[in-house]
């Protein structure tokens, strides 16, 4: 069994983390931690657990766990690491701090690196693509619900070479934003679909480049610290009136003569064996990937235009977070990757 400790459990990605590790065979989970909720029960945060525990101080937390899983706003991760890691501790951070160089974070969120060192360790945490790096990993860059679904949309045609760029719309559920986000109330969201942070100001559209530059430079299984292409993506999120999940409709700007027979054979060569990804016949929805870990993916040759289309669903919360980070962890401590992790949704 692996000690395992959440720090900042008291948000939506700590909720999926405790729901999933609680469950997982090879796991105990030895505490976890939220400034907020310090000293009161598990249920005072999250009624729909059942833990007789109380939440515990960060430094107790980390003080017993083997593996640490950061669910932590941006910022914070990047001086707790270091920490963790010098005491032996192998850490998975949800945030956004080890994900992008340090100077292109600092460029696009805004906040001084205090850690940048570290970005050169970190292994970025999409299965589907790093594997084999994340295998004996000591520090996991656990990417979110846009990135993962944007990427694993586009990384086929990546991989192929023929992706010049793309123009990528993303429909989130309200829960993406945040427990404490602005402008999430019932009263705003409700009956209301808004785009937010357009015209190239999403601080994930640096790190979906990398992602694609990496594969367009490395083909199918890459190095995060590997040789990157330049690529240009538009992106522009929306909030949609619903509680989880994640459709991303991207237009794929490529190379070549392409048509819905050849593009599909693409696709189900790319994502053959992959545990968590489906390539469908039809066409995507959230519902369907509700409470899974599963990205569902379509791609689609438009003739009459001559473009491609690849849509991609999932829940935020788990394949674009918290379930990531569990595979992630299955991959570090060479366990089946599958373990605790559901592929089927829940209907209705």
């Amino acid at each position: 069994m692996v000690r395992v400790g959440i720090l900042g459990a008291s948000g939506y990605g700590g909720a999926e983390l405790l729901r999933l590790l609680k469950a997982h065979p090879e796991v105990e989970l030895v505490g976890f931690s939220s400034r907020k909720y310090e000293g009161r029960p598990l249920e005072a945060a999250w009624p729909q657990l059942w833990d007789g525990r109380p939440f515990a101080a960060q430094e107790e937390v980390l003080e017993r766990a083997e593996v640490v899983f950061l669910a932590l706003p941006n910022g914070l991760s990047m001086e707790i690491a270091p920490e963790a890691l010098k005491a032996g501790k192998r850490v998975v951070d949800l945030s956004g701090d080890f994900r992008l160089p340090p100077e292109v974070y600092e460029a696009w969120y805004r906040i001084p690196h205090k850690s940048p060192d570290l970005y050169r360790e970190a292994v970025y945490g999409l299965p589907e693509l790093h594997r084999e790096e994340l295998k004996g990993a000591r520090l996991v860059a656990n990417p979110g619900c846009y990135v993962t679904a944007a990427t694993l949309a586009l990384a086929p045609l990546a991989a192929e070479g023929v992706l010049k760029g793309a123009f990528v719309v993303g429909l989130s559920g309200v829960s993406g934003a945040g427990r404490e986000a602005e402008g999430t109330a019932f009263a705003e969201v409700n009956e209301n679909l808004k785009p937010y942070k357009a015209g190239g100001t999403h601080r994930h559209i640096p790190e979906m480049e990398r992602n694609l530059g990496r594969i367009l430079a490395q083909g199918r299984r890459v190095r995060t610290h590997g040789e990157a292409r330049a690529v240009r993506l538009s992106f522009t999120p929306h909030l949609v009136p619903m509680t989880r999940g994640i459709l991303v409709t991207a237009e794929a700007e490529v190379e070549g003569a392409w048509s819905q027979e050849s593009l599909e054979a693409l696709y189900r060569d790319f994502y053959a064996g992959e545990p968590f990804v489906r390539v469908l016949k039809g066409l995507p929805e959230t519902k369907a990937t509700l409470g899974s870990n599963r990205v569902d993916v379509r791609p689609l040759y438009e003739e009459r235009t001559g473009r491609v289309l690849v849509f991609a669903a999932l829940d935020n919360l788990v394949k674009g977070m918290a379930g990531q980070a569990v595979q992630n962890l299955n991959l570090m401590l060479g366990l089946p990757e599958e373990t605790a992790l559901p592929k089927e949704g829940l209907w209705p």
